[in-house]
């Protein structure tokens, strides 16, 4: 176990997948939207963590709660993908990889859409023999 506090960081809305990425004959490549995106979350994420990002290096368990920023359907977890990115490329985390354990809520629509992110310390990773037990004892 180390030290580690709980974070909580309040965001922008994220773009989806489709919206992150440009494709193009010469490769993959983050869309201008998904730079901004990038630059946006660094900007909170310096804002709220006075003398930078943690850059957190234990395995973690992320709780996301996305406020739409209308009725529209969305598939949460297209949102995710930038989300993390973003949170790696401006320093919260070595890496994305670290998340160990991932909930994801839909909030209520806000306006301009909204993200709560809260970081903690990951617990054990789950063995799969525990999980079978769980369901052959009916509890899954």
């Amino acid at each position: 176990m180390s030290d580690m506090k709980d974070i909580v960081y309040y965001f922008p809305w994220p773009p989806t997948m489709n919206s992150y990425y440009s494709h193009t004959r010469n490769g993959v490549f983050i869309s201008k939207k998904g730079r901004l995106y990038r630059e946006s979350i660094s900007e909170s994420a310096h804002e709220q963590s006075p003398g930078g990002p943690p850059r957190l290096g234990v395995p973690l368990a992320m709780t996301v709660y996305l406020f739409p920023p209308d009725k529209r359907k969305r598939d949460l977890d297209n949102h995710m993908k930038a989300l993390q990115d973003a949170m790696t490329q401006c320093g919260i985390w070595e890496d994305d990889s670290l998340v160990d354990q991932l909930y994801i809520f839909r909030g209520s629509v806000v306006p301009k859409g909204s993200v709560i992110v809260y970081l903690r310390e990951g617990g054990p990773v789950i063995p799969i023999e525990y999980v079978e037990q769980l369901i052959e004892d009916g509890a899954l």
